[in-house]
This record gives C-alpha cells, sequence and structure tokens, in this order.
C-alpha cells in the first residue's frame, strides 16, 4: 500500500487509535510534527496532510495523514522569505469539531499558518517505507536527500491505526486546543 492510497480511502481493517493518542483530542501530539505536503483533491472536496512524525515523539509512527472531508476552506499563509525548502514544525493547534463540522488551524514554525475547515475528518499513522530514525537536516544535506528523505504520497506504507473526528450521528461536541495565542 502508499500513502495514495491511504489518501483515497483509510483501510477499513485499520485499528482505532486509543484515546491517548488522538490528535483530534489532544492536539498537543502534533506539536514538533512537520508539515511535508498538502495535498488538495478538488474533485472529491477532500484536502490531505502529510505530517513527518520523527521529531513528534508522542506519536508512535513516523508519518501521519489527515484527510479533511466536505472541504469548505483551506489557507496556508507564510512569509515569503521563510518560503524556502523546509519542513514546516508544528508549534500549536487547535481543533474545533462538532457533528458535520470540523476545523482545524495549526501554527508552524518557520511562519507559517494551516487552517482547514470541513464536515469530517480522520488521522492516520502510517510507518512509511525506508524512513531513517532522524528526518534529514535542512541544513546539513542536500535537496535531493531533503525531499526524498521523507514520505510523500508515492512512498510505501504501512497503516498503524486511525482516528476519526466527531461524526454527524454523533451526540458529543469536542472541542482541543494547544499552543493557540
Amino acid at each position: 500500500m502508499k500513502v495514495n492510497d491511504v489518501l483515497a480511502g483509510v483501510p477499513i481493517d485499520a485499528p482505532e487509535l486509543p484515546d491517548a493518542a488522538n490528535p483530534f483530542r489532544h492536539t498537543e501530539l502534533l506539536v514538533g510534527a512537520q508539515v511535508t505536503r498538502i495535498l488538495v483533491d478538488v474533485l472529491a472536496g477532500s484536502v490531505g496532510v502529510l505530517f513527518e512524525l520523527r521529531q513528534a515523539p508522542h506519536l508512535n509512527a513516523n508519518t501521519g495523514l489527515l484527510r479533511v472531508h466536505g472541504v469548505a476552506q483551506q489557507n496556508w499563509i507564510c512569509t515569503s522569505a521563510a518560503n524556502e525548502f523546509t519542513a514546516w514544525s508544528i508549534t500549536g493547534a487547535t481543533v474545533h469539531q462538532r457533528p458535520a463540522e470540523f476545523q482545524i488551524s495549526a501554527q508552524c514554525l518557520p511562519a507559517g499558518a494551516l487552517r482547514i475547515v470541513g464536515t469530517s475528518a480522520d488521522f492516520t499513522l502510517l510507518d512509511a517505507a525506508a524512513a531513517s530514525t532522524a528526518p534529514p537536516d535542512d541544513q546539513a544535506d542536500g535537496r535531493g536527500l531533503l525531499r526524498f528523505g521523507v514520505a510523500d504520497e508515492n512512498t510505501p506504507c504501512a497503516v498503524v491505526g486511525i482516528a476519526r473526528s466527531v461524526q454527524a450521528d454523533s451526540a458529543r461536541s469536542d472541542e482541543s486546543e494547544f499552543g493557540a495565542a
């Protein structure tokens, strides 16, 4: 299986992540994760965000994929000076979820912000093949190693587990926040 397969539809047999490992309920788990790709599927109305997780010690996998469905808004804002070939490290995130509504906002270094609004979401932990113990160093490694040292949509992977946002048939409302200014 490749990351793109997971992006197209989460495998039915994926185990649920325990509550303590659910980034929708505990957004502090995302701190240290690095945004490496944002994939927009206009026809499906979904956005996928690929995360490098080797710097996020509380998530037990090397890659993560956030899929937001029924997307009404997706914003990526950064300074042009910070828009050099780099991953974006999450320093804080906010999740708002209610039945048929999901919003995530993430603050990133260097000087970036991500906001996605949709109807639902899932977060899948993945073990990407051939990922070394540490991610590439953007100061010491060349662009080739940076690009190919992290998972992309064509990387083979195994599903570790999945967390799902509040669904339309759920009666609970949930908000979680960490590091928001």
